[in-house]
């Protein structure tokens, strides 16, 4: 808090980006999940393979035939977690003298060290006096598509910035790459490409390339040799991509044991199987890296050519200008928020002006033809967890997690984010949607209050709010309604940041008319109805009238979303997929994993939970025993049909039918098979509320 104060008082330093609102920790509703990034050569999970036995096998035969003799099995030791000869350093830094004194040094050779450099914990920006970073920005242009992959590897590798002044961008390397990836080359370029390519997965055009590139490895790759096999499981493993998946296999064999079958029994690997001996410099050396990378993969997502400092991760990027959008909100792989601000502002083709402070950090000035002032300047938000992060220190060393949103805006003395959105009935059937906001006023104080004169989109309508933030609205639809809040003004910086998320509309707000299909709600479940719509836990079917379907049976995914409100619980974003068919982006895909993550409810399969099934009521018991730690175990309740229920069920039934929340269908029968639906779900929330289980 007194940065930002020491911060707004200096007029030197009002377009700072530096430092944004502190303290803001109420839950919000949560966006959407950039934590895995849903693409088509995104695949789902399979089995690993242990490959620690054969990295110490191919270690030994390495150290029993001369050691580590070259730059390459340096890199391929030190990710692999082993320790590099003790001279090593001073090898590395004469054979970065010996190229740096050429007329014309090689970029890819320098890439090289640069990559050995991080690998084995040395500064890739002083070796021997040497700063090849630095160097490597100072080309003007690269000669071919490897020194393209290889410049890119080196600059992710520790998450080098570029100088001003720089004649390319990391944006010009990705588009040179991709261009070389045409479906008809050899597989060494196309793993390469993919190593190279994983934190810009997120671009169109590098996803179109890496499918392309997945696809003819999957279709073409054949057991000519090892080093095409490692070098395709690296790219694989850097790009995101489980090498051991099905699409890679032959002859029954994964990529990984297709790369195995190479291996001698002295640890080394050969060039070809019909070879008798191993092949340490070649062979040997891109196995183990491509092991090593397999490992990394398995344990972590990490890429093998990435220091663990600089491993990226998945978030979500908008840039809110003056009157809208500058770039909608969009997934990215980033570090550090001003990583991820750089890539975005490449992808958009918005040129950044901004200052080095050598106290305070980068400070933002420009983004586009947007420029800050004495009266607008540049700030940052970002989105955690559904809530806005506390933020307290600059751009470049915000550390975002995966799943994170961060938004670049303008602001001005009055500007704030908002802190929660609510509705509630208003006079003559009406929707009163009430918007408050953080903001600081000119003491600097932490302030919550009305956003006055902002702009509420929802169901349709727009409407501004009043001077206590309520906009009012007629003949909304019952429901979970999304809604929009902008705070664009003519003149002046928007008054909130531009926040989406949605609202629980009951039975109130829409009139208090009755259901239009009142008639085939069953006469045991109608009071319980009105009670679960008025309570926002159960929501109506239609955007045009008041229906609540009461026959419709209940998905699995349905009854997910509602045990998060009965228990009171806000669905996370953050979350990475588990499911095949439960994909980041649809709006049910936070409440399952937080269901999921809290042990509520299980996959079909492990990669599977069929969403758009109907629930059975003795899996719904079994999802309420966990909810409310009810136990049947003890239980000597019987059912006529206690041989229909499954195993795993019986004691959730028996806990939850001796809780009066769930009855039997006639006499002592259960039916446990049978379809939960909406009408029944209605009373069993009522249930729980009688028993004292949860509150409205």
């Amino acid at each position: 808090m007194l940065g930002f104060k020491r911060f707004k008082s200096l007029a030197s330093l009002a377009l700072s980006v530096s430092l944004a609102f502190a303290g803001l920790s109420a839950a919000l509703p949560a966006g959407k999940s950039y934590a895995e990034s849903a693409g088509a050569t995104t695949t789902a999970a399979v089995a690993s393979v242990n490959v620690q036995a054969d990295i110490q096998a191919a270690i030994g035969y390495v150290n029993a035939n001369g050691g580590v003799s070259s730059d390459w099995l340096a890199f391929s030791f030190a990710r692999a977690g082993q320790a590099v000869p003790a001279d090593y350093a001073a090898k590395l830094a004469a054979g970065v003298e010996t190229e740096w004194a050429k007329a014309s040094p090689d970029p890819t050779a320098l890439a090289r060290y640069a990559l050995v450099a991080n690998a084995t914990g040395l500064d890739a920006r002083s070796i021997g006096g040497h700063d090849l970073i630095a160097k490597l920005t100072s080309y003007p242009s690269f000669a071919n598509v490897y020194a393209d992959i290889f410049v890119l590897l080196a600059l992710d590798s520790g998450n080098y910035e570029l100088p001003a002044g720089t004649a390319w961008t990391r944006g010009d390397l990705t588009a040179a790459i991709v261009s070389g990836i045409d479906g008809s080359t050899v597989p060494d370029l196309y793993g390469m490409a993919l190593s190279a390519l994983g934190k810009y997965k997120d671009r169109p055009e590098v996803a179109a390339a890496a499918d392309k590139a997945v696809a003819w490895l999957s279709a073409n790759l054949a057991d000519d040799n090892s080093e095409a096999i490692a070098q395709t499981i690296v790219g694989l493993a850097a790009y995101g991509i489980d090498p051991a998946d099905a699409k890679f296999a032959k002859g029954g064999s994964n990529l990984v044991q297709r790369l195995l079958a190479f291996k001698n029994t002295d640890g080394g690997f050969k060039h070809q199987l019909s070879d008798a001996a191993s092949d340490k410099a070649f062979a040997t050396e891109q196995a183990l890296r491509a092991l090593a990378a397999y490992q990394l993969f398995s344990a972590s997502h990490r890429s093998v050519y990435v220091n663990a400092a600089s491993q990226w991760v998945a978030t979500g990027v908008a840039i809110e200008g003056l009157n809208g959008p500058l770039a909608a909100l969009s997934a990215t792989q980033a570090v550090y928020a001003w990583d991820a601000l750089v890539e975005m502002a490449d992808r958009n083709k918005l040129k950044l002006g901004y200052t080095d402070d050598p106290q305070y950090g980068k400070f933002l000035s420009a983004i586009g033809d947007a420029k800050g002032d004495q009266s607008v300047y540049w700030l940052y938000a970002v989105k955690r967890g559904g809530a806005y992060a506390t933020i307290d220190t600059s751009l470049e060393k915000f550390r975002l997690q995966a799943g994170d949103e961060l938004y670049l805006y303008l602001s001005g003395a009055d500007s704030g984010l908002v802190k929660s959105v609510t509705a509630k009935a208003a006079a003559g059937g009406a929707t009163a949607v009430n918007v408050q906001y953080t903001y600081y006023d000119s003491s600097f104080k932490e302030v919550t209050g009305p956003a006055a004169g902002v702009q509420v989109s929802i169901g349709g309508q727009t409407a501004k709010t009043d001077a206590n933030g309520t906009a009012t609205f007629k003949g909304l639809s019952g429901g979970e309604l999304a809604y929009t809040v902008t705070g664009y003004r003519d003149g002046a910086a928007p008054l909130v940041l531009k926040y989406a998320g949605t609202v629980a509309v009951g039975a109130g707000q829409a009139g208090g008319d009755s259901f239009a299909d009142a008639a085939d709600i069953s006469s045991w479940a109608s009071e319980a109805v009105g009670e679960a719509y008025a309570a926002g836990w159960l929501q109506g079917v239609s955007a045009t009238e008041l229906k609540f379907a009461p026959k419709q049976q209940l998905t699995r995914v349905q009854f997910a979303a509602l045990i998060l409100r009965l228990l009171g619980e806000t669905p996370a974003s953050g979350a990475k997929q588990t499911f095949a068919d439960v994909a980041p982006g649809v709006w049910y895909f936070d409440a399952v994993m937080t269901a999921k993550s809290k042990g509520l409810i299980g996959g079909v399969t492990a990669t599977s939970f069929k969403p758009n099934d109907a629930i059975s009521r003795q899996d719904l018991a079994v999802v309420l025993a966990r909810a409310f730690k009810l136990d049947g175990s003890g239980s000597k309740t019987a059912f006529s049909d206690q041989g229909q229920i499954s195993g795993y069920a019986l004691a959730s039934v028996r806990a939850v039918y001796d809780k009066g929340l769930l009855k039997g269908t006639s006499g002592t029968a259960f039916d446990p098979k049978a379809k939960v639906t909406r009408e029944m779900a209605a009373v069993i929330a009522s249930n729980l509320l009688k028993q004292g289980l949860i509150s409205k």
